[in-house]
């Protein structure tokens, strides 16, 4: 009988080429390939919730896989875990209906994107570390402006060439913490670098270099602007994958 099971990771991508396997280095996608195979005594092969780009982070990265092996998810989640790296961990694993998709189930996705203006070794992998505070009145307002369904073009590309650059945001909005500033986005779908593009035009609002007007062109009208780089990807996570 064949069981579908659903699996929720966390990883440090510093190390990663990011998630999906490519012949030029090693990813989060090729170690879980791994360990499963290595645990289940098969080849297996894994489908992901979406890719996360080189040095991207996940505390809840979801992905799914096929397997006529009885063993309880209890029992391959610790051999799992004991197959993988440190930086790599498998938070849940159950069993799922057959129709169950990582990717193409899904409903929404939420990254978070964190900045300090503390430099401290310990936040200095996981973080953007920008001297200057930045006005955080002013990224809210930018955040706002994000909402919504509209064309993203300006800020990122589709996976496959051609694809429709529209998406919903349903939340974008940014708390201020102890050591650090978190930009919380949820979409339906991201583009390439989206994430990271949107934090980078944020950030150039707040430090004054990108009028509020400029950016709410770039969302509505497509209208390009200099100087927009995207944000490192050491500071951004995926979150959470809702289903």
């Amino acid at each position: 009988m064949t069981r579908r099971i659903k699996l929720t990771i966390a990883y440090d991508g510093t190390s990663y080429l990011g998630w999906q396997t490519q012949a030029k280095g090693n990813t989060i996608q090729d170690e879980m390939e791994k360990a499963i195979s290595k645990v289940l005594k098969k080849k297996i092969k894994i489908v992901g919730s979406g890719r996360t780009d080189t040095g991207v982070h996940a505390l809840g990265q979801v992905a799914h896989f096929d397997t006529t092996s009885s063993l309880d998810c209890s029992v391959m989640k610790r051999a799992f875990n004991a197959n993988l790296p440190d930086s790599i961990v498998v938070r849940e694993v159950e069993e799922v209906d057959s129709s169950f998709h990582a990717r193409f189930s899904a409903v929404k996705r939420q990254y978070r994107y964190f900045i300090t203006d503390c430099l401290l070794p310990f936040l200095a992998r996981y973080s953007w570390y920008i001297e200057k505070r930045l006005d955080l009145s002013l990224i809210s307002e930018a955040a706002s402006i994000f909402e919504g369904e509209h064309d993203f073009k300006v800020f990122g590309s589709p996976m496959a060439p051609g694809g429709s650059t529209v998406r919903r945001v349903f939340i974008c909005k940014v708390k201020r913490r102890r050591f650090r500033t978190e930009i919380v986005v949820e979409a339906n779908a991201f583009l390439k670098r989206m994430v990271r593009n949107m934090v980078g035009a944020m950030v150039r609002v707040g430090e004054g270099k990108l009028s509020l007007e400029e950016l709410y062109e770039a969302v509505n009208y497509g209208k390009h602007f200099k100087g927009l780089k995207p944000a490192p990807a050491k500071g951004l996570f995926l979150w959470r994958v809702f289903y």
